[in-house]
């Protein structure tokens, strides 16, 4: 009984984790993760993306620039999720700057 119940939780532990980073393009990465049945919070899982893509970055003595970032809290059916945008910049790259983040609106209307 015991064995069983170690091997649910590793199950459901290894269930919410997510792909890992991933190349978007020269520089450009994207991490995702889903949370897990106790986490509520899409903030809480966007803030563990954000510490795992600095690390990401640092490994690669780079430094990171956020692009953009989506999360959504846990709901009925369905579990807090996050996503993370960056690139890895060098400390000198033009480029890295204070990050000017703008949220991407809940509704696009289509005119014809």
């Amino acid at each position: 009984m015991r064995i069983l119940l170690i091997s649910t939780i590793a199950l459901l532990m290894a269930g919410c984790s997510g792909p890992g980073v991933v190349p978007m393009g020269r520089d450009t990465y994207m991490i995702a993760r889903e949370g897990s049945f106790t986490t509520f919070s899409g903030g809480a899982v966007k803030a563990d993306l954000y510490r795992e893509a600095n690390a990401f970055c640092e490994s690669k003595s780079k430094q990171l620039m956020p692009l953009k970032d989506s999360s959504v809290d846990k709901g009925y059916g369905r579990h807090a999720n996050a996503e993370v945008q960056f690139r890895c910049l060098d400390a000198s790259d033009p480029e890295l700057r204070r990050p000017i983040m703008e949220s991407e609106p809940n509704m696009k209307i289509k005119i014809e």
